[in-house]
């Protein structure tokens, strides 16, 4: 990946922050409508639901049980929470693994707070790493360490596709030689190999972003809108909406919501405010939190389509739902300045403490004020 098309995915990273947080203030006191009842059919989302429940009952192990049968079924966000339940009660390295497994279905499927905590259970997981074997342990033990020092790097997307290899395709090994290398260079680890760390060929970053992409890593999406996004990377990767449209269309729901950023946010003459709604719908569809955040705020500002107050609500008390710390700040916002009888199962401090615990500082020390922007 070229440095421009590395800074400009960093800065793609706020993207929904720096656009959707400052729409925060749109949110006046209304009714919120209830989620889906934790007795609907056994469906991944209905599990999610009922989890959630549990765990605001205290009851964790019923909670970690149903994370983990929504997670089974492929619902992403099931197994960030999880993985954070794991991690929270993790006793050993085995369950600090287990716990790295599930928040790295969560970092592929495009949650950087997913990708933070994977790095800080591998990073408990090898204490000392003196009994790493193999390069393939040693290469993972280096992931953890460059995820742990920038959580949005690469670094946690490749630690997260060799955590399931095995579900994969195989593991990535030119990666591993490429981080095996480098920590064998720092310390001679058990299974270390007489090897030159290897330097990532930046020529094809187009051919493996669309190639990451297209196997659902997050990474991979993010890097080909950050071509899009720009004039002088398009051209690099003339192929990247191509790409973006056929992941989306097998149902990669962060693809789907870059596609709904390009047209809300990309070239001008590409601009379509009605395929945006479209697409950032597909991609709450897919349960990408962020999504359905922006498609809240469509629905409240009439970008694409009408003005629709309820609903927008509902999809950011969904977004809160699917563990986005923002969307759960502004349901304490309405809840907290308007009627929350609709809402009688939340009120506003719990869902502070939920912001808090998914990795929102401002939560963590908003004690009962609002929700300010970061940015």
């Amino acid at each position: 990946m070229t440095a421009t098309a590395s800074a400009a995915r960093h800065r793609l990273a706020r993207t929904f922050a720096a656009a959707l947080v400052a729409a925060v203030a749109l949110f006046t006191p209304a009714t919120v409508v209830a989620s889906a009842a934790a007795d609907e059919p056994a469906d991944a989302f209905a599990l999610h639901q009922a989890a959630l429940t549990a765990e605001r009952q205290g009851e964790m192990t019923l909670a970690i049980e149903s994370f983990d049968r929504a997670c089974a079924m492929k619902l992403a966000p099931s197994c960030t929470m999880a993985g954070l339940a794991k991690l929270d009660d993790a006793n050993g390295s085995e369950d600090l693994m287990a716990a790295a497994r599930d928040l790295a279905t969560g970092c592929l499927a495009g949650s950087d707070f997913a990708c933070a905590k994977m790095g800080v259970a591998l990073g408990q997981a090898f204490p000392g790493v003196a009994s790493a074997e193999g390069i393939a342990a040693i290469a993972l033990l280096q992931m953890g360490e460059d995820c742990r020092a920038t959580p949005n790097d690469i670094a946690c997307y490749d630690a997260a596709a060799l955590l399931h290899a095995e579900e994969r395709g195989g593991a990535d090994m030119s990666a591993i030689q490429r981080y095996a290398a480098t920590a064998c260079n720092c310390k001679a680890y058990p299974g270390c190999l007489p090897v030159a760390a290897l330097l990532a060929d930046e020529s094809d970053a187009a051919e493996r972003a669309s190639a990451h992409c297209l196997a659902a890593r997050a990474d991979g999406c993010i890097t080909l809108l950050a071509f899009l996004l720009k004039d002088e990377e398009r051209v690099k990767a003339p192929d990247a909406l191509t790409i973006l449209q056929q992941a989306c269309a097998v149902q990669i729901g962060i693809a789907c919501a870059n596609l709904g950023l390009f047209y809300a946010n990309g070239p001008t003459r590409a601009r379509d405010d009605s395929a945006a709604r479209r697409f950032m719908r597909a991609g709450c569809d897919g349960a990408v939190a962020q999504a359905c955040f922006a498609f809240a705020v469509m629905h409240k500002k009439g970008i694409g389509g009408p003005v629709h107050r309820n609903r927008s609500v509902e999809l950011v008390a969904h977004a809160c739902d699917l563990g986005w710390a923002v969307a759960c700040e502004t349901l304490a916002t309405i809840i907290g300045d308007g009627d929350a009888s609709a809402q009688p199962d939340q009120d506003a401090p719990a869902l502070r403490q939920r912001a808090c615990r998914l990795g929102s500082e401002n939560a963590c020390g908003a004690g009962t004020s609002t929700l300010t922007s970061p940015v």
